[in-house]
């Protein structure tokens, strides 16, 4: 059952994305067709990789994604956007090169394959052991987590969430970390039944999650652009599902989450670009200082961010709840940690944007009025189904739990 609502919910992602690109997008944006077939090939490689269980195709279409990430990053046509585009496209194919390799290493160490199914794969490497495995394993969650965007490989996410339209930031953040966590997943569990010892890349990648979330938490203090304040939200929650992959939580839980992060991303850069338009600066001091702002501009954004992390009808409230769950079963209150630095993010966060509260409410400005209006309602189909996935979540959880859906 998660399983179809993680699907349905990445095509509603895409459907309020593409929606918004076509019917309202800014006046910067030209040759729409172009692009807007640019954002199928994006979204049809991804989604293809959900429903592919071999190994070497998930990373192709991965991969190529990466291509058409970078043109779509430079579909501004600025200066700054080309270098943004340059850098996502190398780091993001160094990450990737680096997982092939250890690929390559893992389908030379198996014993001969049926398939490049990661099953018979993971049959084929039962019962061996050695350097080379963990190394082929070491070095494919190590070049997937920087298509993951986690730290120390994490200066293309700041750099591509904040300067490029909001609908690509959305398309990137929402999309391309599920598609990674997918192909992550077997791996990690591999990895945890070959290799229990304490140093091993599962733990690994649990390290720099939380080093993810340390990180995108001190930096939000010292930022005041409506852009980067919603790329390290994106950053925070992309920390949150490396701790995930982690846990090793049931699929039910797994699907679920990957469908709350598909919808809460879409949800926070699209309200940011509502906000953007509007005010017509990103600087908060500046926004701030404006005579007036319309307030579904402001309340969008914060409605964003309170189902990105305390609303209790989120499915991120919902998710922190599981963790809560899995750290009373498995008795480690190290766990609580992650929902309470949620919380000091989310604070962090609302004192920066509470400033504009104050400012006086007017009506949009003409020239971006047919825009906005779009964009508002496209925000709130993000929101509807935010929201709905969050009250299914709460059924599951008075009955029985989200692992036992």
């Amino acid at each position: 059952m998660n399983e179809c609502i993680f699907y349905l919910s990445g095509i509603i992602s895409f459907l309020v994305v593409f929606g918004i690109f076509i019917f309202a997008p800014t006046k910067g944006q030209t040759r729409i067709l172009l692009w807007s077939i640019l954002k199928v090939l994006f979204f049809s490689a991804l989604f293809s990789s959900w429903f592919t269980e071999n190994i070497v195709l998930k990373w192709i279409l991965i991969e190529a994604s990466t291509l058409f990430g970078a043109l779509l990053i430079s579909s501004s046509g600025t200066e700054k956007s080309f270098h943004v585009g340059w850098k996502f496209l190398l780091i993001n194919s160094y990450g990737l090169g680096i997982a092939f390799l250890g690929i390559v290493i893992l389908l030379f160490v198996s014993t001969p394959l049926e398939s490049l199914d990661f099953s018979a794969l993971k049959q084929g490497l039962t019962g061996q052991s050695g350097l080379l495995i963990e190394t082929g394993l070491l070095l494919s969650v190590y070049g997937y987590s920087a298509k993951l965007g986690l730290v120390p490989n994490h200066y293309w996410v700041a750099d591509t969430y904040a300067e490029s339209p909001s609908q690509i930031s959305s398309l990137i953040a929402s999309f391309v970390p599920v598609s990674v966590a997918l192909a992550l997943r077997p791996l990690i569990q591999f990895e945890k039944a070959l290799n229990p010892s304490i140093f091993n890349s599962a733990n690994g990648l649990l390290f720099i999650g939380i080093l993810t979330i340390l990180y995108s938490t001190w930096v939000l203090h010292r930022r005041d652009d409506i852009r980067r304040l919603a790329a390290k939200v994106a950053l925070f929650h992309t920390g949150m599902l490396a701790v995930f992959l982690w846990l090793d939580v049931s699929d039910s839980v797994f699907y679920f989450l990957l469908a709350a992060t598909l919808l809460v991303k879409v949800l926070v850069f699209v309200s940011m670009g509502i906000l953007r338009m509007d005010s017509g600066q990103r600087m908060i001091v500046n926004i701030a200082q404006s005579d007036s702002l319309h307030s579904a501009s402001f309340y969008s954004y914060f409605a964003a961010l309170l189902v990105a992390f305390v609303f209790p009808l989120s499915p991120i409230f919902l998710l922190d709840l599981e963790i809560i769950r899995i750290g009373l079963e498995r008795n480690s209150i190290l766990l609580f940690a992650f929902p309470i630095l949620g919380l000091v993010f989310f604070f962090i966060a609302l004192n920066k944007i509470l400033p504009i509260i104050r400012l006086p409410h007017r009506d949009f400005n003409s020239n971006v009025q047919t825009v906005l209006r779009i964009r508002i309602f496209f925000f709130l189909i993000s929101l509807i189904a935010a929201l709905a996935l969050g009250i299914y979540g709460m059924i599951t959880l008075v009955n029985g739990g989200l692992a036992n859906a």
